[in-house]
Formats: C-alpha cells, structure tokens, sequence
C-alpha cells in the first residue's frame, strides 16, 4: 500500500533529485519491452554513478513486477514506474552509489494501444531550455523543466506542449518523443539534440524503416519549420503514438501516421 512506503527526509530522490526512473505498460501481467527499458535504467545509473552490481537482473524485475501486478488485480493493463535512488547520506556529495528501488503499478482504462481519434493541440513552451548533457537521454529526478512546462500546457488549456533546448530547437513533448512528416519522410529530433532515449521512439523507427518509410534525425525543428510540416505525432510507451492536429493556427493531417501506426500494431501482435 502507498501509505506504507516510508521515505525519510535525507532521501537524495527527495532532497537533491539524485534519482532514475522508467515507466512502462504491462498487458496483463506481461512487462512490454522490459528489456529494452532494464538497459535504459542500466546505462542511467551507470552514467551518474550509481552502483549497479547489488541490483536485481532483468529476470528477477520482471518476477516483482508480475507480483505487485497480481497482487493489485490489474489483469488488464497497467502502468509501471520504477525509480531507482541513491541511499541516504551526503549533502552533494554521496557517501554511497548504493541504491534502492521503488516499484508503483497503476492500472489504465484501455486494454491496448489505440490512436486517438481527436487530435492534440499542443504549444511550446520556450521560457526554459532542456540542456544536451550526459543524462539528457534518460529519465530523472531532476524534472523541473517539464513541472514548468506542464503548468504552461494547463494554464493555455493545452494537450500536449513541446520542449525547446537551450538552441532553441524543439526536441521533445512533456512525456513523449516527437515525430513529423514532410512528403514522404519521417523526422524526429536525434538523441545528441537532448531528447530522451525513448523505448517506443526506437520501435517507431524500427517500424518505419520495415516498411520502407526512410527515417531522417535531425538536430531538432525550429518553431516556424513545425508549422510547416505535414503530419506530427507524439510517442512514449505508455500511450503509444498520438497524433497532433494543430499548433496555434496551424493543423495537420494525421494520413501517414494512421498507417504507422497499424503497421505497429501489425508488428507488436
């Protein structure tokens, strides 16, 4: 139970954001691409130091995460965040790279992935930049760029708001990675402009490229470029992909993303 869980206040997550987390969709009690996500989380803590030799293996994570699923009676699908944190002790500086681990599930109304049927609207958000770094590819405790950002897309009644970095290129969305059509390429901003590694990122270009749908990185798009394009899209492991229909005055058409999105699920069943 939540209320169970005790945290105390010299937690590093809590105290200084020294944490790695990942988060992905179970059908059934099946983790999807758990092993995809276990080497993400593997090279975070590998990159900020934290020890990974006492943490468990992929086979046993996925027993735990089978055990909290049964145990919660989620038998359709759910959600899963794993975060990983530093053990106490230390101001910056850690007296320890050991770490522990908290597994939360959550359970989600549809039973599969489904491309939404009314497209988001979405803005970008500008007052703030995420850096290119060492870290930038994974998911952490350091979020405050995107709490910034989400309180943008509530306060301008948005439903989907995109991530500049500090070149003033949009990388991202809040929780997702970004895509575009113009003709008949497929774009999408490459790790090295700040993005996150995204799981279901790699799978979309996987699927494209079978389908011989060529696939350009790119250091990221300008706000008058996006405006430009003819088809964009979000996506995360969570929700899958999901298609934006306009920024501002400016409305896309979601054609191409329709048919990547079936030869996806064509792929995954």
């Amino acid at each position: 139970p939540q209320d169970a869980v005790k945290l105390g206040i010299q937690n590093r997550a809590f105290r200084y954001g020294d944490a790695i987390f990942e988060t992905f969709r179970c059908f059934g009690n099946q983790p999807f691409m758990l092993d995809l996500h276990y080497d993400r989380l593997m090279k975070a803590m590998a990159t900020v130091g934290m020890e990974t030799k006492l943490f468990p293996p992929l086979d046993v994570l996925e027993k735990k995460v089978e055990s909290i699923i049964n145990k919660n009676r989620y038998f359709g699908s759910s959600r899963i965040r794993l975060t990983v944190f530093r053990n106490d002790g230390g101001l910056y500086t850690p007296e320890t790279n050991t770490c522990s681990y908290l597994i939360e599930s959550t359970p989600i109304d549809e039973p599969n992935y489904s491309l939404n049927t009314k497209g988001l609207i979405a803005g970008i958000y500008t007052d703030m930049g995420k850096q290119p770094s060492i870290i930038s590819p994974f998911k952490t405790g350091n979020s405050m760029l995107f709490v910034m950002a989400g309180t943008f897309k509530t306060t301008h009644n948005l439903t989907e708001v995109l991530i500049t970095n500090t070149n003033g290129l949009i990388i991202e969305a809040l929780a997702s990675n970004l895509f575009w059509f113009k003709g008949n390429q497929l774009f999408t901003p490459a790790v090295s402009s700040g993005c996150v590694d995204g799981i279901m990122r790699q799978m979309v270009m996987k699927v494209a490229k079978l389908h011989n749908v060529q696939v350009v990185e790119v250091p990221g798009i300008t706000n008058e470029a996006i405006r430009e394009v003819d088809e964009l899209f979000v996506t995360n492991s969570i929700q899958g992909i999901r298609w934006i229909v306009g920024i501002g005055e400016s409305r896309f058409y979601n054609i191409k993303t329709r048919q990547l999105f079936q030869s996806f699920i064509q792929t995954i069943s």
